[in-house]
């Protein structure tokens, strides 16, 4: 395959040419530094390079069990540490004064063991705070199908790059939603796997209280994600994901809701629509397909909202601190926005306030989980409101929706899939959740609905032109 048609090709496939000696890994590293330096300036995916240490990484001969030689990677520059690499979590002040991780966290070894090559760090919003990836210090990511619009957030800057091609797969991070409202915006492919199965660390190093913290990837394809769920997850015995997307898919019981009953948002008509024809799409592929939802969806996004308000500030003061610590000074107005100055100095919590924050977040969970106990399988909702909205706006629920939320608090295993787009052309993506532990089933479905729908000969103007 020609030098500058390798982008086309998902990590599975680029890593099958490594195997089979049809491409070095040092092709695969300069094709893809080479579309990084003529699409980033358009599109503000990437913030850092680390060309000198995929270059050298490219020539380390990589383990007889590396699933994915050779294969160029970008990762968030957020929660993923790599010892000696500029992280700023989006933040002026840590980039300013030269800050590098003093550690590299376990998923990064084990990407790096997968065979994985670090090319470079992508945006994210300040503090990686955020449902839109426009920090001050580093300017917006934009979206590669209209780039006046946002790539969501708060894996923006990953997204963006995986739809334009950049790499075939980028690494992202998830705690009420930041990869699958991204993998949504930019028409690409995510899994929150199931919590516990793959590693993971907050972008700070702090506790993670809620247990609501997921680090996995995005890619254009299903079996990519299943790939890397064996090469850097916890599997149980001989299990392999992989292999499971060969397996005869039986019929299904499925749930699909259009409307957002976790806090009463309007959903664009092309967004719930999607979900409809999604329904009709699993119908004709002989699963059962109901508009039902779980009863203890209703509500639950203002109920888990209120008690994440009064965590905020107590949350908001540790990362802060975390920052003020490492940049060796405190922070000031023009260091990050005014309004973590405020939340820093705000009263937080008392000890009883956050104890009871966090019974009533986990009393959301086993209601939550009845529907799947009671016999149904999946449950289909729009993943984001509304498709890529303007650059500029604020980024909150009032733009993206709520639909991801829950599932992060039940740690259920939950998809964004890149099934439609609108009719201005932007992607649409289609959340689909599984009872925990069932992986492997979302896997399949989501293999089902590839084949059918065929997103990944879709690729955005920018991608193909440049």
């Amino acid at each position: 395959m020609q030098h500058d048609e390798l982008w086309r090709l998902d990590a599975t496939a680029q890593a099958a040419l490594v195997r089979a000696g049809s491409v070095h890994p040092r092709e695969l590293v300069a094709a893809a530094l080479d579309r990084i330096a003529r699409l980033n300036p358009q599109i503000n995916a990437v913030i850092a390079s680390l060309a000198d240490r995929a270059a050298a990484a490219a020539e380390a001969p990589a383990g007889d069990d590396a699933l994915f030689a050779g294969v160029p990677m970008l990762i968030k520059d957020a929660s993923l540490h790599v010892e000696g690499t500029p992280y700023s979590l989006g933040v002026g002040a840590l980039r300013d004064a030269g800050y590098r991780s003093t550690r590299t966290t376990e998923l990064a070894r084990r990407f790096e063991r997968a065979g994985f090559i670090f090319l470079g760090k992508t945006n994210v919003p300040e503090m990686s705070s955020g449902i839109t990836t426009e920090p001050t210090a580093f300017g917006p990511a934009r979206n590669p199908w209209a780039l006046d619009r946002s790539t969501s957030g708060s894996s923006g800057g990953s997204a963006a790059a995986v739809a334009a091609g950049m790499t075939s797969i980028a690494h992202g991070a998830d705690a009420t939603g930041s990869l699958r409202y991204p993998a949504a915006a930019c028409g690409v492919v995510t899994l929150k796997p199931t919590r516990g199965l793959v590693p993971s660390s907050t972008p700070t190093g702090e506790a993670d209280d809620l247990d609501v913290w997921s680090e996995f990837v995005l890619t254009r394809s299903v079996r990519d994600i299943a790939g890397v769920l064996d090469a850097v997850g916890d599997t149980r015995g001989d299990a392999s994901y992989a292999a499971t997307l060969m397996e005869p898919q039986p019929a299904l019981r499925i749930g699909v809701v259009t409307r957002d009953v976790l806090a009463g948002i309007p959903v664009d008509g092309e967004c719930a629509d999607a979900v409809v024809r999604t329904g009709t799409l699993l119908a004709a592929l002989g699963h059962v397909v109901e508009e039902t939802h779980p009863s203890a969806l209703e509500g639950s996004a203002i109920r888990i909202g209120r008690a994440i308000v009064m965590l905020g500030p107590g949350m908001r003061a540790e990362q802060l601190a975390w920052i003020e610590e490492r940049i060796g000074r405190p922070l000031r107005s023009g260091d990050v926005a005014d309004e973590y100055l405020v939340a820093r100095d705000a009263p937080v919590s008392t000890p009883s306030e956050v104890a009871e924050a966090h019974r009533l977040i986990r009393s959301e969970i086993d209601p939550l989980l009845a529907w799947w106990r009671d016999g149904w399988d999946i449950l289909v909702t729009p993943t984001l409101r509304q498709p890529a909205w303007p650059l500029g706006r604020s980024g909150g629920a009032l733009d993206a929706g709520v639909f991801p939320v829950p599932f992060s608090i039940t740690g259920q295993p939950a998809m964004s899939l890149p099934l439609f787009t609108s009719r201005e052309g932007l992607p649409i993506g289609i959340q689909i959740i599984g009872a925990p532990g069932r992986d492997g089933l979302l896997l399949r479905l989501a293999a089902q609905l590839e084949q059918a729908a065929r997103w990944r000969d879709r690729w955005p103007a920018i991608a193909t032109s440049s």
